[in-house]
């Protein structure tokens, strides 16, 4: 199954990956270390390293499974409309607050909504998809229905 990701989110998980690759360099001088000190079995430094280099190991294999499967989407190069698509920027406004937020839409490997990145998978961003600039969605929110307003579709 293709896995959908921004570019930035591909170069991400890139950048994330090449860091964990070269920590297992530090490892592996901290494992060879530990081993001169003699007996394995009671070495609390050397089995500290080992569990930390599978954990490293671990890491760089899903990041690699991610990256293997990754349908990368570059929204600037997609047809420009006034519709929602993975990847655009859209401005939302709270028709209960008048309140505005905008969020990129993109895949659950870059979500961060502090940066104003929604997943893809999230109630928001699945009641935005197809929809259009002007379009009224609903969320149902824990104890109420949230009326948004799609003032803006953006492409960047």
């Amino acid at each position: 199954m293709k896995i959908p990701m921004t570019i930035n989110g591909q170069t991400k998980l890139r950048k994330d990956l090449e860091d964990l690759e070269l920590s297992l360099s530090e490892i592996a001088a901290a494992i060879g270390e530990a081993i001169k000190h003699g007996d394995l079995s009671e070495n609390a430094d050397y089995h500290a390293n080992k569990n930390k280099q599978g954990m490293v190991l671990a890491k760089i294999a899903q990041i690699k499974s991610r990256l293997a499967s990754a349908q990368v989407i570059d929204v600037t190069k997609l047809p420009k409309s006034n519709r929602v698509v993975f990847g655009t920027t859209v401005t939302l406004m709270n028709l209960g607050t008048e309140e505005r937020d905008v969020y990129q839409i993109v895949g659950e490997d870059e979500a961060d909504v502090a940066s104003q990145k929604l997943s893809v998978t999230t109630p928001v961003a699945r009641a935005m998809i197809s929809r259009e600039q002007g379009e009224v969605i609903e969320i149902d929110g824990t104890d109420q229905i949230i009326r948004y307003k799609i003032e803006k579709v953006e492409y960047i």
